[in-house]
């Protein structure tokens, strides 16, 4: 069976994630890295930038140093010491750090307040609909009245202009 040529393997992958991470934790751009890498693995700029977007990102272990492994598949670098006790010395660690802070049981007062913000959420946005209920009916009632005032000015206009008329005619009696 022939292999497909667009498949990748676990060593692009790992030197298109090396490649980006190191240009951005440069300050360079993602589409130099993606060139970089394009021409080091022989693929297009596009699909190393697809390949990023989609799959790279998207992995459990992304950014991971303790998950990277060299092309043996052994351990490139591993660390024994927690978050707490060393800071993030560059983007993959931030980004590892996150997604692991993200997965921690929250704190019980937390959660105490975060209920206590939904349940104010709920309430605020039912009384939102009320208000704009409210706002929509206070809109009906003022184009009433707007068609009501018009028709009473037009009516005026026509009571005003009659006078006028019969002032005229009378004054012409009188002469």
């Amino acid at each position: 069976m022939k292999e497909r040529k667009d498949l990748w393997k676990p060593e692009e992958d790992q030197l298109l994630e090396e490649t980006v991470l190191e240009y951005t934790s440069n300050g360079d751009s993602k589409a130099s890295a993606f060139k970089k890498a394009s021409t080091e693995l022989g693929r297009t700029v596009s699909a190393c930038q697809y390949r990023w977007n989609m799959v790279i990102t998207k992995r459990e272990d992304y950014g991971s140093e303790e998950n990277t492994r060299n092309t043996a598949g052994s351990l490139t670098h591993e660390t024994h010491e927690t978050p707490d006790t060393v800071p993030p010395a560059n983007l993959a660690q931030v980004i590892h750090f996150l997604r692991n802070f993200a997965k921690t049981q929250p704190d019980p007062d937390q959660m105490k307040e975060n209920k206590c913000l939904h349940e104010e959420q709920v309430q605020l946005k039912l009384q939102n609909e009320e208000l704009i209920k409210r706002l929509k009916e206070k809109e009906t009632e003022y184009k009433n009245q707007l068609l009501q005032y018009g028709e009473m000015a037009s009516i005026l206009k026509e009571a005003d202009q009659l006078l006028k008329h019969d002032s005229i005619e009378e004054k012409r009696a009188v002469h």
